[in-house]
């Protein structure tokens, strides 16, 4: 009997370690080996047609993962995929699916370690919340998704989130990149770019130096009917660099580095004024 038991035991162990490292096996190991047999394929041959990235098999699990709605698993596994494949040909793409998965976590109300709930209380306004909890209403008002954030009812739960953003303004690369508590959160394509170039020095103790809303030439306040759908600026304490929209998009041209529409009004709700900037 106790042999019996054993047994059972042991094939059920098998089973479920066995069908871990099947996983692993085509997911990781698999792919390399492969590889590997390919090169020496075409060093034997002469052949000088590049090989193909073995971490494809890796990227299309993460893409998997959120195209079927599992953001965190998504984000977990996008992390790890660029930890690493530092030099796969598909990095890029990594980084752009990992920027949508964060920036669809953080705009809902699914649960995150820089997120609080806020219940309303009588004679709160969006204005008192804004102060009481160190946050912006423009931020909250996007996250929770009010349609008209000068009316809170009594009892209405608010996500609110905490958290510590820096931006990256890199003149080499030409690239616009924002961290959250020192990790990659997301990078934006730039449209145009006049900024000063890498071969001038860089500033330093740069910060955001005011946020500017557009619409039809004028500038509006948020809160305003006109505030929706407006063009954005995004300005900072040395002169150069401002984040404008698009003018092909609706946007008031400026000295500085032009972005798509949507991903200015992200960034302005997003970010807030006296934002260390880093500029390379």
């Amino acid at each position: 009997m106790r042999f019996l038991k054993a047994l059972i035991l042991l094939l059920l162990a098998l089973a479920v370690f066995g069908s871990g490292g099947f996983f692993t096996y085509e997911l990781l190991v698999k792919p390399k080996l492969d590889l590997k047999q390919e090169l020496d394929t075409r060093i034997l041959t002469g052949d000088p047609t590049p090989p193909p990235d073995p971490s494809l098999p890796e990227l299309e699990y993460c893409l998997k993962l959120k195209q079927s709605g599992d953001l965190v698993g998504a984000r977990a596994a996008l992390e790890a995929f660029m930890e690493h494949n530092p030099h796969s040909t598909r990095l890029a793409d990594a980084r752009t699916a990992l920027g949508e998965v964060n920036a669809d976590i953080f705009f809902s109300r699914i649960p995150s370690p820089d997120k609080e709930e806020y219940v309303v209380k009588p004679g709160d306004a969006l204005a008192k919340i804004e102060r009481k909890l160190k946050t912006n209403a423009e931020l909250l008002t996007r996250s929770n998704n009010l349609d008209d954030p000068r009316k809170l009812r009594i009892g209405q739960v608010l996500i609110v989130s905490h958290p510590q953003f820096a931006l990256t303004i890199n003149r080499k690369e030409k690239t616009v990149t924002l961290f959250n508590h020192g990790k990659f959160f997301k990078q934006y394509p730039v449209k145009s770019w006049s900024a000063p170039d890498a071969k001038t020095p860089a500033p330093t103790n740069v910060k955001i130096k005011e946020k500017v809303a557009w619409n039809n030439g004028e500038r509006v306040a948020f809160g305003s009917k006109e505030y929706a759908g407006s063009s954005r600026w995004i300005s900072m304490t040395v002169a150069g660099y401002t984040l404008y929209t698009d003018p092909a998009e609706g946007g008031v041209k400026a000295n500085g580095i032009a972005l798509g529409a949507e991903d200015m009004e992200e960034l302005s709700t997003l970010l807030a004024v006296n934002l260390p900037v880093t500029i390379q």
